[in-house]
Order: C-alpha cells, then structure tokens, then sequence
C-alpha cells in the first residue's frame, strides 16, 4: 500500500511539473488590438496610434515607427498606460497608406514585435490621399526573434522533462529500499 501511494504522488508530481514548465514558458505578451486596425481604412489620420497589448509592457526597448507617404511621421515619445501603447503623429502628415512597426518589451523581458497597415484617406493636415507605395521602417534594434522566442521554451521542456525523471526515478527507488527493510 505504501509503495503504491508513493508511486502515485510521485506520478502526481511528475505530471504537475509537465503541465506547469511549458504554460509558464509560452506565456509571453500578445498584442490584441490595433486603433486604426490593420487592413483599415480612416476618413481622417488620427493623432495617434494605440496598441493594446495582454500584459503591460515595459518602457525600455518600447519602440513604435509610424511610416506614411512623407516618411515618418511619429512624434514625440511613446508612451504606455497599462497595456496600451500610444505613438502620436505629427500634424502636418498627410493622408494614404500607413504602416506602424512596434517593438515591446514584454514584462518577461522578451522583445514582442511586428507591423500593420492602415489607409487614411485624409491627412491630419486635411490633405486628401494619394495611394501609392509606402516605405516600410525596421525598428532600430530589430532582430529576428524566431529562433530565439523558442529557445526558452524549448530549453524549459528539457529542464522540465529530465526533473520528471529524476523525481520518478528517485520514488522508484526510494519504494523499492522501502519494501526490501
């Protein structure tokens, strides 16, 4: 009986430590909505753009490029308020196809990054757009984290795998010591 209670905490254990490891190591800041969204269409550029974000990001590394028909047009530092991000544009932008490329850091300390676009048909000076091709901005310090964004996960897997076995092996043990005194 005490052979079999120790091998089921042990089991219980084992499993709690899989399920935990890898939802701990996937969790990292989303962005969940855009103003303007992507893909839409504004009768006026607005002052600024907004970026909702899951968890609140940290201002370090926070970084946001609004790119229009004249270049870019952010203005001024951007700036955070709980998991919104706000980058304002300058008055004199005039209206067409926009494109805004963020980068965050998440509170895990992991860089979230990515663009969208948007069209304005009128300017934030009242200017009427012209479509045409938008020059895309990379933020300074932009890398590519696909690799990388999976390096912690992985690596906690494999952490987390090999404390199972440890831990089973270690009650495996331990009840066979148990049953031969």
């Amino acid at each position: 009986m005490r052979r079999a209670l120790s091998l089921l905490l042990g089991l219980a254990c084992a499993l709690g430590l899989a399920l935990a490891l890898p939802a701990a190591a996937s969790a990292h800041d989303v962005l969940q909505a855009t103003d303007p969204g992507d893909g839409a269409t504004v009768a006026t550029l607005p002052a600024s753009v907004n970026l909702t974000f899951s968890e609140p990001p940290l201002a370090m590394g926070t970084q946001v490029i609004v790119t229009g028909p004249a270049g870019t047009v952010s203005e001024g530092v951007t700036s955070i308020d709980g998991g919104v991000v706000r980058q304002a544009i300058s008055a004199t932008a005039p209206g067409g196809d926009y494109t805004v490329t963020y980068r965050v850091t998440a509170d895990d300390g992991h860089p979230v990054t990515g663009s969208f676009a948007f069209y304005a048909a009128h300017g934030r000076d009242g200017s009427p757009a012209r479509r045409g091709p938008t020059p895309r901005a990379e933020p300074a310090s932009a890398q590519d984290t696909g690799s990388s964004a999976l390096f912690v996960p992985i690596m906690l897997t494999i952490v987390g795998a090999t404390m199972l076995l440890a831990i089973t092996g270690f009650i495996v043990l331990r009840t066979r010591t148990d049953d031969e005194d």
